[in-house]
Order: C-alpha cells, then structure tokens, then sequence
C-alpha cells in the first residue's frame, strides 16, 4: 500500500506539472507575490530535502551570502523551484558527490545558484533542457526517471516573477543552474 501510495503521490505531482505548464503558456496562471526573505525560503526547502539529499551519499552545503534579504516573490512556487532543482541535482550526483547552494546579491538581483557536482549536461542537450517533455539522453541519465516536465516549470516560473535561469554544465563535471529574481518590494 506504501508504494502504491507513492506512486499516486508521484503520478499527481506529475499531472498537476503537466496542468501548470498548460496554463502559464496560455497566460491563466497567476502567482501570488509579496515581500518574502528569500534566504529564508531557499534555506527552508534546501533543509527540507537534506535528509533525502544525504540519504542518497551526497554531501548538501548551503552558503547564502546573507542572513536576510526581503524581496517581493511568490514563496510557494520559489520553494517549487529550489525543491525540483535540487531533486534534479540529487538525481544525476553519485553517491560521494556534493550539491551546494549559494544565495547572493548581484546588481538589481537576487542570485541562487544550485551547483552539483554529477554527471553534467552536454552542450547539445544544454539548448533544450527547458523546453517541454525534453530529456537529456545517455546510459548515466536512463537509470533516473523523470517527466521532463519540472525544468520547464521552474523557467515558466522565474519568467512570471520577471527574472531569469542560466545553465553551465560540462559532462562529468557537473551542473550549475542559476536563477535571478529581481531585487524589488511590493508597496504596501
């Protein structure tokens, strides 16, 4: 029953992606904005996963450059990002290996970065990665299973806060996925 459970759990997270994608590309989806500590909440989902992460032999170091930053952003959908990014990250990393995740002021933005040190992204694979129902293709990435769906959502999702993910990846020596969220507050 256990595992029939997950699997339901698994197949509902999967469906209710796949209905999210639909509606931000239709323009229907909306996100509920406000001014939210932002090294709080990428803390609380990357200390939320640790067990897992751990569980699995990777090493998870979390290094914001701050203790507080106040910006208006949807805390919900950025915890939706920072858990699909690292479950990501957790998934392609060896046991032995190390995801860290920095968090830290640039310009006008803030910058969180989720760093691996997997199996790595090929150039090719690199130019469609965000794109829907899209899959990075390899003997390494055929062990994981995965809908292809959460990369997608989490760039639909910084789109719709006006802000920005950037790749750097090379094979074998991991990932970093970096997302910037403007470094504005809501008026109250």
């Amino acid at each position: 029953m256990n595992i029939i459970s997950k699997n339901c759990d698994n197949l509902l997270k999967i469906i209710n992606d796949i209905i999210d994608t639909s509606k931000i590309e239709s323009g229907k989806y909306k996100i509920n904005k406000k001014n939210n500590d932002i090294v709080y909440i990428v803390e609380e989902a990357a200390l939320n996963m640790s067990k897992f992460i751990e569980e699995k032999g990777v090493s998870l170091i979390i290094d914001p450059d701050m203790e507080e930053k106040i910006i208006s952003c949807d805390e919900v959908e950025i915890e939706r990002c920072i858990i699909n990014l690292l479950g990501n990250a957790v998934k392609f990393t060896d046991k032995g290996g190390e995801i860290r995740v920095y968090i830290k002021e640039l310009k006008n933005n803030i910058e969180i970065t989720i760093e691996d040190t997997g199996i790595g992204i090929s150039q090719e694979d690199q130019e469609f990665i965000f794109k829907r129902f899209s899959q990075v293709e390899g003997t390494e990435v055929m062990k994981t299973s995965s809908s292809g769906i959460g990369l997608t959502l989490v760039k639909y999702i910084v789109e719709l806060h006006h802000g920005y993910i950037r790749l750097e990846s090379e094979i074998n020596k991991g990932s970093r996925f970096t997302i910037g969220i403007p470094d504005v507050l809501e008026s109250i």
